[in-house]
């Protein structure tokens, strides 16, 4: 999965938050906060590490979101 695999980079700092920000604005965001509940699903069925990179990519846009909130106010 795309996500994952940006995750894994984002995790790896081979590439900044800032930048997977510009490139994907908040797909990732919007996909995770849907597909959540199937992805717990799976790691309770098949995987408990099942797209840990996917969840590691959407809580450090949460917090970059948080950081850009915080700043504006």
């Amino acid at each position: 999965m795309f996500y994952e695999e940006v995750g894994v980079l984002l995790r790896k700092k081979l590439i900044d938050i800032g930048l997977v920000e510009e490139l994907l604005g908040t797909s990732a965001k919007q996909i995770w906060e849907k597909v959540k509940d199937l992805i717990e699903d799976a790691r309770k069925r098949y995987s408990p590490g099942a797209y840990s990179h996917f969840e590691f990519l959407y809580n450090e846009m949460r917090k970059k979101e948080q950081r850009m909130t915080k700043k504006a106010a």
